[in-house]
Parts: C-alpha cells; structure tokens; sequence
C-alpha cells in the first residue's frame, strides 16, 4: 500500500510503500519505514483534511485562537503542510497585531519565507504553488500596508519614534525582496502586481518619514543618520521595483508638503496685508510697525527652514509642481529676510536693521541654492533676483550712502574723533559693506547676463569697506579677534576675487 511520508534526509514529500527498506525518489537516499514511523515522518492526510477543514471554518469567522489550534493539528499530521504553516502564523498576527510590542513586520515575512519553504518541499503541482503563493501575498500585503499606514497618531505626535519604527519595519520588510524570484514565482504577474503594491506604500512611507514637519511651535527633521537611512532603503524598493517593472520610478511620488504649503502661504498672505497697509510708506522702504513686521520675520524664518530641509532633505524630484512650488516661495521669504529694515524710532530718527553676517551668509547660500535650482525650472528667476538688488540699491543709496559719502569725506579729521563717536562712523561703514556683499558672486553664486544694479552694489561694497579698514586702522590680528568686525576681511578678500584685484 502507497502512503505519502517525509523523506528524512530531502525533507520532501514522497510517496512510499510500506515496505523495510526504502528509497527516496528525490535524492536517492536509503532509508527503513520503521525510521519514518519512528520520527513521525508519516502523513495522515485524512486528519490533515479534517483539521484544516475546522480551522478554515473557524479562520472565517475570526476565531483565531481556535483555528491556530487546528491549523497546529494539521501540522502534525503532515509536516510539510504549507498551508497550515502559513495559516497557523497567520493566526498568531492576527492575534497579536495590534499588540505595540510584537514584531509583526518580522514575523509576517518569517510567515512568507516558512511557507515557501515548505510549498518548496511538498512536491506540488506549480498551478496549486501560484494560487497558493498569490492568495498568501494578496492577504499579507493588507497587513503589511495597514501597519505602514497606520501610524498617523504617532506621526503627528512623535515623529523621532515614527522614524525608527518606520526605518526598523522597512529593513525587516525588504527580506521579502530578497527571496529567490523563482521560489516565490515573479514570473507570474498576479505575483508582481501585489509585489508592487507593497513596494510602492514602502517607497511613499520613506517619503513620509524623511520630510521635516511642524510639532507645536518645532522644525522636526531627520538627522544625517536618519536622513542615510531612510534614502538608503527607498532606493532598495526603487530598485527592486524597477527589477519587477522596468517603467517603475519612485520620482513620480512626491511627500505631503500640505503643512509646508499652509505655513508658506500664511506667511507671505501676512506680507501682502502688511504691504498693504504699508502703503504710505513703501517709496521710501520704511516700514511702519517694525513690532509687526518682525513677528511676521519670525514666521519666515520658520517657513524658510521648513521648506530649505523639504526641498533638500526629502526624496522629491524637483520637476514636480510641489517641489517646485516650494522653489519658489523660497526665494520670496528669503528676499524678504535678507533686504535691511528700516524704520523710525520714538526720537524720529531712522533705524536701519541688518541681520548678523553669519545668518545672512546662511540665507545667501540658501538663495544660491534655490536660484541655481529653480533656474531649471523657469528661467524667469532671474528677474526676481534683479528686482531685489534694485530694492537693496535703492535702501543704500535713501538710507547709508549720504553718511558714507560724509564719512569718507572727513576722515582725516575723523581718525582723532573719540573712541565712542568713531564707532557710529565705523559701524555704519560696516553695515554698508555687509549689505552690499549680497551682490558678490561669494555670497550669491548666481547670474544671468550682467546687472548693472549688482555691479552698482559691488562698487559701493568695496567703497564702504575700504573706508572701513582705513578708518578704522585696526590691524588684520585685531579684525581676525574681533568677534563682531571679523567679516569685513572676509568681505576684502571676496572683493578681491571679484574685481580681480
């Protein structure tokens, strides 16, 4: 009589006689049917059928617990039960799903490759393996892309946890990938489709996890580590995706920018009504309530970063139109805190603000960067960039260039002016040389034909810090030490490459 056993040397599901000595049609080895008895290798495929029979029905009505019991049974009765492999771990995920501690990334492609793995010992027919292995990836593929999904609460209330539980799902997910494509049977395009499924959320929860978002009055954006990490494993999914789909590019998706957007379009909204009502005022570029202004200065600087780390720390192609849209209000709200504000204080006297040198340094690198890679984009942006420099033009000449002429003018009976007065004249020779460097190709790395604007400002940039270090005959060791006048050197020797002096 023919029985179906479990060869103990192959692992393979064979068919035997009941006879002493036997040997395996898979690998040739020899073997006793007592030894097969002995180490239950026997297959009782009535009690396998039974038992799966209870289990499924129970399976269908989410009596998990007890279907893993049945499944556990039918295992018993036949070892290379595929089915009740991946059914009886099925169950155990189900049951522990929602559990914050359980593995359930790990254990679900555990439950993938066992099941294989068994199917690949059970001597059965390739139509039955890719009904099998398509129903297992049509169910697994839900949960993989539930869990994925689902971490919205803890996206919006602690990212920093979002990112590792995110990073460590998705380097445990990819051994999915890793699998022999012939043992998993990507030839079949049922299996690509669901494939494709998993890897798409898996490339779109990398675009998610590595953008910088907004949590209460914080910029929340992945360090460099993170930063490695998360672009590390979307370019494996590109990748495989690409394997299974050669038309596939993880380009075409882009990050949700919404939060990015709304606080873009608060802040600019803010400088239109503020414009607005600053009419009066704006021939001259004053600003009215300087109190106002720099509470809406302190939003953009916010909005800046937030969309400076989005445009360069997000896995985006900067032809999409989000990008894009991001390029462009970031060249508003960095023109808006580079140009110097000027006001009038309390005594009627103008008050001309100008940002540290390292933050406008900061800001002109971030401008450069834009301007470089929006050009791509529309070729217009050049324009934007001339009418800020006419702007910064027109605020030197009204509000800096009379006292810097006047300076230059008396500096021989200036240099014998007290260390107090001698200071006003200095600083306002400093601060002209610092706002007119945003025309040097140091600071801002971006031109289109000539501008005569920019040159306008290049020539009192050297006027001003020439003044300067005459004026002022500090020594370059004293420059060098002091923490407040040390960029004038840097401005000179940016002056010199410039003129080529």
């Amino acid at each position: 009589m023919t029985v179906y056993a479990i060869c103990p040397f192959c692992s393979k599901t064979i068919s035997v006689e009941q006879v002493a000595r036997l040997t395996c049609p898979e690998c040739g080895a020899q073997f006793g049917f007592a030894e097969l008895q002995k180490n239950h290798l026997l297959i009782d495929t009535r009690v396998e059928a039974r038992e799966l029979t209870a289990a499924r029905d129970l399976f269908r009505n989410s009596e998990f617990l007890g279907a893993y019991e049945h499944f556990k049974k039918a295992l018993e009765a036949n070892k290379n039960s595929y089915s009740a492999t991946y059914l009886s771990m099925l169950c155990d995920i189900y049951l522990h799903e929602s559990d914050e501690n359980y593995d359930l990334m790990g254990n679900v492609v555990n439950m993938i490759t066992s099941a294989l793995d068994v199917m690949a010992r059970s001597n059965t027919p390739v139509a039955d393996k890719l009904r099998f292995i398509t129903a297992m990836l049509s169910e697994t593929k839900i949960i993989i892309m539930r869990r994925l999904t689902g971490r919205n609460d803890l996206f919006e209330n602690d990212i920093d946890k979002y990112r590792d539980v995110t990073i460590a799902d998705l380097t445990k997910l990819l051994e999915l990938f890793k699998i022999d494509r012939e043992k998993i049977m990507s030839f079949s395009q049922d299996v690509v489709v669901a494939l494709m499924e998993i890897i798409i959320c898996a490339v779109k929860t990398c675009y998610k996890a590595v953008q910088t978002v907004v949590v209460g009055e914080e910029l929340h954006s992945p360090n460099g580590k993170i930063y490695k990490q998360l672009l590390s494993l979307c370019n494996d999914y590109c990748f495989f995706g690409q394997a299974y789909n050669p038309d596939f590019d993880g380009n075409n998706y882009s990050p949700d920018f919404t939060q990015n957007c709304m606080l873009n379009d608060k802040v600019l909204s803010s400088f239109a009504k503020f414009d607005e009502q600053n009419k009066s005022y704006a021939k001259k570029h004053l600003i009215g309530n300087i109190e106002e202004y720099n509470k809406i200065l302190a939003e953009c600087k916010k909005a800046l970063k937030l969309t400076y780390l989005n445009c360069y720390r997000s896995m985006c192609t900067r032809q999409s139109k989000q990008h894009a849209g991001l390029f462009f209000d970031g060249l508003k709200l960095v023109y808006r805190l580079l140009l110097p504000r000027v006001s009038v204080n309390n005594k009627k006297k103008v008050d001309i603000h100008v940002d540290n040198f390292v933050d406008v340094v900061d800001n002109c690198d971030i401008l450069t960067r834009f301007l470089v890679d929006s050009y791509e984009l529309d070729n217009n942006i050049a324009s934007g960039l001339h009418e800020f420099y006419e702007n910064l033009y027109e605020i030197v000449e009204l509000y800096y260039l009379p006292d810097v002429e006047k300076i230059m003018n008396a500096q021989d009976k200036l240099k014998g002016a007290r260390k107090e007065e001698l200071g006003v004249y200095l600083k306002v020779l400093y601060d002209c040389a610092c706002c007119c460097a945003l025309a040097l190709n140091k600071y801002v790395d971006f031109s289109v034909g000539k501008d005569k604007t920019r040159e306008k400002l290049v020539k009192l940039c050297k006027y001003a810090s020439e003044g300067f270090l005459v004026l002022s005959n500090f020594t370059i060791e004293e420059l060098e030490q002091s923490n407040f006048y040390r960029p004038i050197l840097q401005i000179s020797s940016a002056l010199l490459d410039e003129l080529g002096e």
